[in-house]
């Protein structure tokens, strides 16, 4: 499929988005519950932002993922879209994931160019709860990495996401105590894609198949 035509297909189906648990457990690495029981979990979770920035290099949709550097913390190494923790200067969470973008990967986003969002995922070992946004750029995108931040820019066909052969299951370093646990992954260009990342991305696989 040609980018305008992956475009024009994900307007139309962002705009009519719902929710689908069945395509976000299908890469959780722990039962999902609904949001009641997540908010119960913890009552005033972190709040995120993060962008699903879709891209066009030469005619085809792209995705863009980054590598977190190596440091010590839960999150060390993983594979993740670009965004961050809401600051007390963000007027709403979809500023968050701008200006979160904007910081990690050198990319402005103008609001005209936000789709819309899927669903929420919480993330209990950083207690976030994060709201993924899809946004669309025309045109190839020149990124310019935040070096202490993001250790690499992934620039990912969406065709990849519809490789079978890319779901996988795995160990995974979990937490910063050696602790390991087999989850479910998506292996993009050799990197263990899982958690909150893979189940966003299985729901917007759901959204375009």
């Amino acid at each position: 499929m040609d980018f305008l035509s992956f475009k024009n297909k994900l307007k139309q189906r962002i705009g009519n988005h719902q929710p689908n648990p069945m395509a976000q457990q299908l890469m959780a690495p722990f039962k999902l519950g609904n949001r009641k029981v997540l908010m119960e979990m913890n009552d005033n979770p972190r709040l995120g932002g993060v962008m699903i920035l879709v891209f066009n290099k030469e005619n085809k949709a792209h995705l863009t993922l980054i590598r977190r550097p190596e440091y010590d913390g839960v999150h060390s190494g993983q594979i993740a879209f670009p965004g961050g923790q809401k600051d007390d200067s963000d007027k709403d969470i979809g500023e968050t994931a701008l200006r979160e973008t904007f910081e990690e990967v050198g990319i402005h986003i103008s609001t005209g160019k936000v789709l819309g969002q899927i669903s929420q995922v919480y993330i209990p070992p950083s207690k976030f709860l994060v709201t993924p946004f899809v946004a669309v750029l025309d045109e190839y995108p020149v990124f310019k990495k935040d070096d202490f931040e993001v250790a690499e820019v992934l620039e990912v066909p969406v065709s990849v996401l519809f490789d079978k052969a890319i779901i996988k299951q795995g160990n995974v370093d979990v937490g910063t105590q050696g602790v390991k646990m087999k989850v479910p992954y998506f292996d993009i260009f050799g990197h263990k894609v899982w958690g909150a990342t893979a189940i966003m991305l299985s729901e917007f696989k759901a959204i375009m198949q």
